[in-house]
């Protein structure tokens, strides 16, 4: 039993769609097998609670492909237990058992001197049988024993499940209640089912608890949602009948019915009238059967027809719901992707908005600083010296920027930058002395036999000029060029500033 709970899968238990191993008319190897590996444990109060439940939830999932369960008889069930009738008031247990050992293994007895009756339990069916036919009616103490089979009291008898369960499924599915002995599915002379099927269990609890269970739920075997019914099995004696010993002679009822023997009716006869009557009722009875199998079975198709299309339907609302649920998450992702990008917008617009107030407070920085300055000149404050070297590198750049050396035109540019600032100034102020320009003409010593050309080769302080077709063109300034920009460009501002207040003072 454990290796076939182990082949059940841990899938859900919707399984395939309603009967379509019924419906399609598919066999079992045409349906998906049950994926391999372990089981999970249930979950949830009830599946700890019940054990049933808690081995329910093993089985869930397809259940195609079981194994082929051995034809291995199991030894000491309940079909090996023999009634034992007519024994003598003194007969012991020993003796009891004494007078079974020698048909197989004995494993349970039990015995009632006073009333004249034992239970035996031997290995196998078929020593029992062979107890039975060895026993019966064996004189004893001037009585015949009486040995038959014993009612199985822990067999049911399942109805009305499906064409495609078989003895390893039903088996399987009773399983959880006990254990169970044997199970089999009746088949007709074809080999096809019945819809009907005999289920043993070991114990007589275990058979109580699987007809109560079944009773008052539903327990549904395969996909088809119809519940299978349990009852009690009735049983009956086919193999040996009822033999003449069982009647007394002198009964006489048995007398009376044993009269008149088997015979043909005449036609027109007392008996033939009667005879015919009950015919007439039985034909009733078979039409009136028909009748009715036709009217279940009708009312049976009936509802099949009425489940598949709520299946149907059920399935078409389990679809909508999913394409509503998959709507309002995708109307989700699209209100929050909109919800980031107006975030970005807001965040876009706060940054903006920082930037021009930055931009807006240092212009006003700027023209505080210049209404100060126009304040200090007209109230007649000289104003600050130039920064030291800052008029010499702005000379040494505006000739080199020209083509001139350091020591040629460079000069004149200096001297017109010390003359307007002379002519502006006082006759008495000079400059400041710097020592940039003078330093670098000296770095820079002229080429022997010509004039020095600042085209020859490239300066420490700034590129040369590049001659193409008769024209100078000057090429793109690196870092150094900037920087003697910046410096010419806060010569200038200082200029603009501060070039009047000279002239003033």
């Amino acid at each position: 039993m454990n290796d076939r709970m182990n082949m059940a899968p841990t899938q859900s238990a919707m399984g395939d769609r309603w009967g379509a191993a019924e419906s399609r008319g598919l066999p079992a190897r045409d349906s998906p097998q049950p994926p391999k590996g372990r089981w999970e444990r249930p979950r949830g109060p009830m599946a700890a609670a019940d054990p049933v439940l808690e081995q329910l939830s093993y089985l869930r999932g397809p259940t195609t492909g079981l194994e082929t369960r051995t034809v291995e008889p199991k030894k000491f069930t309940g079909r090996c237990r023999l009634f034992v009738g007519n024994l003598p008031s003194n007969f012991t247990e020993e003796q009891f058992r004494k007078l079974f050992e020698n048909y197989g293994e004995v494993a349970e007895i039990f015995l009632n001197t006073s009333k004249g009756f034992g239970f035996v339990k031997l290995d196998t069916r078929q020593n029992a049988e062979a107890a039975k036919a060895a026993l019966d009616f064996m004189p004893m103490q001037q009585k015949p024993l009486r040995v038959r089979f014993a009612t199985h009291t822990a067999a049911l008898k399942v109805k009305n499940f499906s064409q495609w369960v078989t003895n390893e499924l039903l088996e399987l599915a009773f399983s959880v209640f006990g254990d169970v002995e044997r199970a089999v599915v009746i088949v007709d002379d074809r080999g096809r089912s019945v819809g009907e099927g005999i289920v043993e269990f070991s114990r007589k609890q275990a058979a109580q608890q699987a007809l109560k269970r079944c009773s008052e739920e539903c327990f549904i075997l395969t996909s088809t949602p119809r519940p299978i019914v349990v009852e009690p099995l009735e049983q009956r004696d086919e193999d040996d009948g009822l033999p003449e010993m069982n009647f007394q002679p002198n009964n006489k009822q048995y007398q009376k019915e044993r009269e008149a023997g088997p015979r043909l009716a005449e036609m027109g006869s007392f008996e033939y009238e009667f005879a015919m009557r009950w015919k007439k009722l039985y034909d009733d009875e078979r039409a009136r059967r028909d009748q009715l199998e036709q009217d279940i079975l009708s009312c049976r198709r009936s509802l099949e027809d009425q489940v598949e299309a709520l299946l149907y339907e059920h399935e078409a609302n389990m679809l909508r719901e999913k394409l509503r649920r998959m709507e309002e998450q995708s109307s989700l992702i699209a209100r929050e992707r909109e919800m980031r990008r107006e975030e970005e917008r807001r965040r876009e617009e706060e940054r903006r908005r920082r930037e021009e107030a930055l931009f807006q407070q240092q212009r006003q920085e700027e023209e505080m600083r210049s209404r100060r300055r126009e304040e200090e000149f007209r109230s007649g404050v000289p104003p600050p010296p130039p920064p030291p070297g800052l008029l010499a590198m702005a000379a040494y750049e505006s000739g080199y920027r020209d083509g001139a050396p350091p020591g040629g035109a460079g000069a004149a540019r200096q001297t017109r930058f010390e003359q307007g600032i002379g002519g502006q100034g006082s006759p008495g102020q000079q400059p400041p002395q710097q020592s940039m320009g003078t330093g670098v003409s000296e770095r820079r010593p002229q080429r022997t036999g010509r004039p020095a050309r600042h085209d020859d080769a490239p300066g420490r302080f700034g590129p040369r000029r590049l001659r193409h077709g008769g024209q100078a063109r000057t090429p793109v300034l690196g870092w150094k060029a900037s920087v003697s920009t910046r410096l010419r460009s806060a010569l200038l501002l200082w200029l603009l500033l501060h070039g009047q207040c000279g002239a003033h003072a």
